[in-house]
Formats: structure tokens, sequence, C-alpha cells
């Protein structure tokens, strides 16, 4: 398998590649710099080697903790974490379990000091403009995504085939 440094160079050669590729196809370069900065997520924070004590598990600083949870739940390089689509999904929806916990925990902490209302206020034109967002966004963030999870995976598969031919 290569290094954490190869699959940071990797990454760092495809983004331009990414957001060139996406904008010419979009012909907008705004498209281009969406996949590509979620390439940079996907390849630096996100990446399939979060089920080992990677650069990319330490890149979460004092949130890496939260990562301990899916090392022992997933085995490494198994098709959960590093199944093309599937890995992607798994590790959004992990993510997103830990954010809908911090978010559940803030409006406890709100509601219980009585700010409710105020919050609610703040809170309704954020969910509205959300939910008015071009599906094209969600689209390009996870094109980046799952593409810096195939590289990942690509880059493994191309390595370990060459270190066995090598045998």
């Amino acid at each position: 398998m290569p290094s954490g440094r190869t699959h940071d160079r990797l990454t760092w050669i495809a983004m331009p590649v990414i957001g060139f590729g996406v904008s010419a196809l979009a012909k907008d370069w705004r498209w281009g710099a969406i996949a590509s900065s979620s390439f940079g997520v996907g390849g630096f924070l996100l990446s399939p080697d979060l089920d080992t004590a990677s650069l990319p598990y330490y890149r979460w600083g004092i949130l890496r903790g939260i990562w301990h949870p899916y090392q022992r739940l997933f085995r490494h390089r198994s098709v959960w974490t590093h199944g093309p689509i599937l890995g992607t999904l798994i590790r959004l929806v992990y993510l997103g379990l830990w954010f809908g916990l911090g978010i559940t925990l803030l409006a406890l902490g709100i509601y219980v000091t009585g700010h409710l209302a105020n919050c609610l206020t703040l809170v309704k034109p954020l969910l509205a403009g959300i939910a008015g967002q071009d599906w094209r966004l969600f689209g390009a963030i996870a094109l980046g995504l799952e593409l810096s999870a195939l590289l990942h995976i690509g880059s493994d598969t191309v390595v370990s085939q060459w270190r066995r031919w090598q045998r």
C-alpha cells in the first residue's frame, strides 16, 4: 500500500485536474471549485484509511476520538471502508450521526436555558436556504468525495498488485 504521504501527493496532484475537468464539463468554474474542494476534503480528512491510525485520522486533532468506534467496527481495507460508493456513504453517515448528536446536545442546552424561540428564528432561514439549494451542489460535493476515495482505493490496489508481482 502507498504511504499516507503518497496518498497526500496524489490528492494534491489530482485536485486541480478534478477542478478543471468538472469546470469544463459543467461550463462553470464554480462546480469545478466545489468538486475540487470536496475532493481535497475527501482525500485529507475523509479518507478510506480512517479505519487505522493514519494521517487523515490524526488531522482530526482533538476530534479524532470520534473515529475510534469506526476503527473498532470495521476491519482495515474491508469493503465497508474501501468499497467504492459504499465506503464513502458509510463514512458520511457515520460522521452525520456524530453531527446529529452534537446538534441534539446543543438544542437540548438551548431548550434548557430557555432560548429555543430565539434560536428557531435564526435557524429557520438557514434550513430554508439549504432546502432551496441547487441539486448540482450536492452532486458536485458527492462527486469530489467519491473520486478521492476511488483514487485512494485505486492507488492501494495498484501498489499491492505491483508488490505481489515483484515477489
